[in-house]
């Protein structure tokens, strides 16, 4: 039985809505030469950002496996928010928004998925924090790595474990 995962991050990202919107955008078009989410990549990216195009994303786990997922866009509303459905290694939807934040951007990941490789949905059971711990540390590096793209850098990203940002930044589940 596949693992249902809930989950949401929040990064404050001190530049202009605007900029931080450009960079996200830049990692998906084809050929692109930034790489600021250490353990992402897009073996395939989209032509174009429009619903119904096709993309292949995956991620290196800290754990030391590879999540590969094929996302076919749904929502495009330029310089706001991307959202999609996800097959492959997780199964479901994802949505990034961007907003104003004062004089900073707010950026925030959904990812409502379910598990489908079986060592996971078999291990789940025991393995479910660490799972969440490796997505929170993908989540911390590509906060990072977008401040540093932007050239915000600055204060310890939002997602870094800090309980006070626990509620807001760390992992919800569902427990299915």
């Amino acid at each position: 039985m596949p693992a249902a995962y809930s989950f949401v991050s929040r990064w404050r990202v001190n530049a202009s809505a605007d900029r931080v919107w450009r960079e996200i955008e830049g990692m998906l078009r084809p050929g692109a030469a930034r790489a600021w989410w250490p353990g992402v990549t897009l073996p395939l990216a989209p032509r174009r950002l429009v619903p119904g195009e096709r993309l292949v994303l995956q991620v290196r786990s800290p754990l030391g496996y590879d999540l590969r997922m094929r996302l076919q866009l749904t929502d495009i509303q330029p310089g706001r928010a991307i959202g999609a459905l996800s097959d492959g290694d997780l199964r479901g939807s994802g949505r990034l928004t961007v907003e104003k934040d004062g004089e900073a951007a707010s950026v925030t990941v959904l990812w409502q998925v379910e598990t489908r490789r079986a060592w996971m949905n078999a291990t789940a059971w025991l393995l479910r924090p660490a799972f969440e711990r490796a997505h929170a540390h993908v989540m911390r590096r590509g906060e990072a790595g977008l401040r540093a793209a932007v050239g915000a850098g600055g204060s310890e990203p939002r997602n870094a474990g800090n309980p006070r940002f626990r509620a807001e930044s760390a992992v919800g589940t569902d427990y299915r």
